[in-house]
């Protein structure tokens, strides 16, 4: 298909390509679908703390999801470095010098250079080297320069939490995206002109269905399985449904580089049910679709964050959710969530009605893949940034 007339035709996008981070392979899978278009898309991309090259000039090409790309090879620095994984010298030099931000300004700088030739820059801010400050340098020469910058925002920086002076970049984006009204609200919530906010889906990939027998749970845990995504509640779970004798399995990944993994792992030991778990660090693609599909329900207990990446990937697989009513949760789910209070209570409740056959996993799990095949496949979502590029 050749893009659409008034489509401009060079769109630069800057946006991580670590091929070991969920953020990574949904842009890829985005960037793929706009080249289907029609469209002449850059991929930008930057060295960033999950790289083995992160504290490098270089860029490690074979952690690349593709070498399809230009990619900034200045080094990341973290926000709050640790002592012994970074050593003295270069966490004084974060915090005393605040090479952090030095470092970020200069990647924003190297952004614009890199970006300044395309018809459109679109920008996913995440956190770390796609954080708030590359993207504040790159609108004000984009603005001096009468560029159109269009940003989805997966994440907030806390950074422009705490300097809320920064929010005004937003002023000089032509559009910003967010994936649900929830997200829409906490931009707002920085002095952002609403009607400059646009509720698009987070896209899926729809993979076939292999059939098999559903045997498992899934719980995903992110990037901070400790912070807001209910997990004590779920070990409560676990130990309620073992007291009960109700014998399952829990398959548990996280993201690459998971805070607080180690920590989760001494409290299932010490809950007494390490041995229901099985943990994996990271999916993707088809295995990702085969770990949901080998399962009776996906576990989203989260009360802080976002769902998005969980409940799509469960929505496409065809695997029921058991999930609060947090976030932005209901918004993908609508009436076809299995909801719960988020109490280790309601949780093992609700697990238990899918083991004693009180839900139709299957019938539940295709009406959740035909509305995950009309809201989130990725050619639905190119054609609607079509719209809004022209």
């Amino acid at each position: 298909m050749s893009a659409k007339e008034g489509t401009p035709n060079t769109i630069a996008y800057i946006g991580c390509w670590f091929n070991r981070d969920m953020y990574a392979h949904n842009c890829s899978e985005m960037v793929g679908a706009l080249r289907h278009t029609g469209l002449n898309v850059n991929v930008i991309t930057s060295n960033c703390r999950c790289f083995s090259t992160a504290q490098h000039f270089a860029i490690a090409a074979d952690q690349l999801i593709s070498i399809d790309c230009t990619a900034i090879k200045i080094p990341h620095a973290p926000r709050n470095p640790g002592k012994k994984k970074h050593g003295l010298l270069k966490y004084m030099a974060v915090k005393a010098l605040r090479l952090d931000i030095w470092l970020a300004t200069i990647r924003g700088f190297i952004f614009y250079s890199r970006s300044r030739g395309a018809d459109i820059v679109h920008y996913d801010q995440v956190l770390e080297a796609f954080g708030c400050i590359p993207l504040f340098v790159l609108a004000m020469l984009l603005g001096l320069s009468r560029k159109r910058l269009i940003v989805t925002v997966h994440e907030i920086d806390p950074f422009q939490r705490e300097h809320m002076w920064i929010n005004s970049l937003y002023t000089r984006c032509t559009k910003i995206l967010v994936y649900s009204e929830n997200m829409k609200q906490s931009i707002v919530a920085l002095g952002i002109d609403p009607a400059k906010v646009r509720v698009t889906r987070y896209g899926a990939a729809m993979i076939d269905l292999n059939p098999q027998e559903r045997i498992k749970y899934i719980y995903f845990g992110g990037h901070f399985i400790l912070n807001g995504k209910g997990y004590p509640e779920l070990l409560g779970a676990l130990s309620l449904l073992k007291a009960r004798g109700v014998s399952i399995q829990l398959l548990i990944y996280v993201g690459h580089g998971c805070n607080g993994l180690e920590q989760a792992r001494e409290m299932a030991v010490r809950a007494g049910v390490e041995e229901i778990i099985q943990w994996e660090e990271f999916f993707s693609g088809t295995e990702l679709a085969g770990a949901y599909q080998s399962c009776k329900a996906c576990i989203v207990p989260f009360t802080k964050g976002s769902s998005r990446h969980p409940v799509t990937s469960a929505m496409t697989n065809a695997t029921p959710v058991i999930a609060t009513r947090c976030i932005d949760t209901p918004e993908y789910l609508g009436p076809l969530g299995i909801y719960i209070d988020g109490s280790s209570e309601s949780i093992a409740d609700a697990i238990s009605n899918v083991e004693n056959g009180n839900v139709d996993v299957d019938k539940l799990g295709a009406a959740l893949r035909m509305k995950a095949r009309d809201e989130l496949d990725f050619t639905r979502i190119a054609d609607e940034l079509h719209e809004i590029y022209s």
